[in-house]
């Protein structure tokens, strides 16, 4: 599922131009747990909740998010965000994905793109 994830999320990252802007960590956390979230989700057909942090995961592809930069302390802190969702049992899994409809409410970032 790693794989997965950081090759969707860090396919033009990590390529992106010098010129690009930096990626926010929480930021990529959020869009990481949109991610993983949808695949949980559609995973145990809760269709609400795939649909909400789906819709805003493209939104926040839409606005642009796949042409920023991401540092190396954001990668790291990404890995340790897929680690402690994978050892998480699964009512710790849902209380993780809580905080993606949580973030795909208030995020600031496809409001201000």
């Amino acid at each position: 599922m790693k794989k997965v994830l950081l090759a969707g999320l860090l396919s033009c990252l990590i390529a992106g131009q010098a010129s690009a802007e930096q990626l926010d960590q929480d930021v990529a956390l959020g869009m990481a747990s949109l991610m993983i979230c949808t695949t949980f989700y559609a995973e145990h057909d809760m269709q609400i909740e795939g649909s909400i942090v789906g819709q805003s995961a493209m939104a926040h592809r839409g606005a642009g998010i796949e042409d920023m930069v991401m540092s190396k302390e954001t990668s790291d802190a990404l890995d340790l965000y897929m680690k402690n969702f994978q050892a998480a049992n699964k009512q710790q899994q849902v209380k993780i994905c809580e905080a993606a409809i949580t973030f795909a409410r208030e995020s600031e970032f496809v409001k201000a793109s």
